[in-house]
């Protein structure tokens, strides 16, 4: 029989046994679980921390790639200001030289100098005075066949669903609908429009008038090019903010918008009406201009006398 280890306590209530062996059992026993516990809790706590640092480490790599995204995006936008200040100035260059060309134009066809300017019998006009003006201001149809299904004025807008003002009005036909200028002018724009009227083309007329063609399918101009009355200059679309294939007209004199379906029914045997129904324009003044520059043309087109 091993010996056997007993520890004895002895306190007034009594005597106590206590085996050595038993007691060292339990104390391994206890050590070994509290290390047991210690290594589980230290393993789940390490893979814990590697779960974090595996989500740190693919936020860095997102933070990485987004910082890279974002500088490439400034570098862009950087690169796009740059060639929108270029297309600016180039612009800015474009308006001059079409100023010039206006100015030009005017010239050649007598309507800057200020002495012209005076009141004219409108009713006297000859027949030669009367086509010449229609063929410098707008006049006519720019579309052959259409109808109307917007005019000139204050409406409800069919797609924005707000009241607004309509500046111009919309001629609706079917098919390969070609566009025609409606006086001689010079085209000042010609492009593609974000706001509202898709493609577009703008030409400056004599003395402050103007035409817009707006949501064309197609374009023939570009700007800068000089056009006569009756040029096709685009097909009618349905570009921009519309409905529909037509086309959104605007007559404009001084940059104000005038009601094109006057302008539109004007022509040499209903020459006179507009005169009464449109009194924003100095027309007998616009009249005296176009009678000087024909004036003109005649005393240049006459043979000199050789002395």
């Amino acid at each position: 029989m091993k010996n056997r280890y007993i520890i004895t306590i002895t306190t007034v209530n009594g005597t106590k046994h206590y085996n050595v062996r038993h007691i060292i059992k339990y104390i391994l026993a206890a050590l070994l679980f509290l290390i047991v516990t210690i290594i589980t809790a230290g393993y789940f706590y390490i893979d814990f921390l590697k779960s974090k640092i595996v989500k740190i480490e693919n936020e860095k790599v997102t933070l990485i790639k987004d910082k890279k995204r974002l500088q490439k995006d400034i570098v862009k936008l950087n690169s796009n200001i740059a060639q929108l200040n270029l297309e600016l100035v180039d612009k800015k260059h474009n308006l001059e030289e079409l100023g010039s060309k206006i100015n030009d134009l005017e010239e050649q066809l007598g309507l800057v100098n200020e002495e012209f300017f005076g009141k004219v019998d409108l009713k006297a006009l000859s027949m030669r005075d009367k086509t010449k003006i229609l063929q410098l201001i707008p006049s006519g149809r720019p579309v052959k066949d259409f109808r109307i299904t917007a005019g000139f004025g204050w409406r409800r807008h069919p797609i924005l669903k707000k009241r607004e003002f309509h500046p111009g009005i919309d001629l609706a036909a079917k098919g390969k609908v070609p566009i025609y200028a409606t006086a001689d002018g010079v085209v000042t724009d010609a492009a593609y429009n974000r706001y509202g009227y898709g493609n577009i083309i703008k030409i400056a007329h004599i003395d402050g008038f103007s035409t817009i063609y707006a949501h064309l399918k197609k374009r023939l101009v570009k700007k800068g090019d000089f056009v006569h009355k009756g040029d096709i200059i685009g097909y009618m679309g349905s570009t921009g903010l519309s409905t529909g294939q037509h086309l959104h007209y605007e007559v404009r004199f001084n940059k104000k918008p005038l009601n094109p379906l006057q302008f539109i029914r004007w022509n040499v045997e209903k020459f006179d009406t507009i005169f009464e129904k449109e009194r924003r324009v100095p027309w007998e003044s616009l009249a005296k201009a176009v009678k000087v520059m024909l004036s003109q043309k005649r005393q240049h087109s006459s043979p000199k006398v050789q002395k």
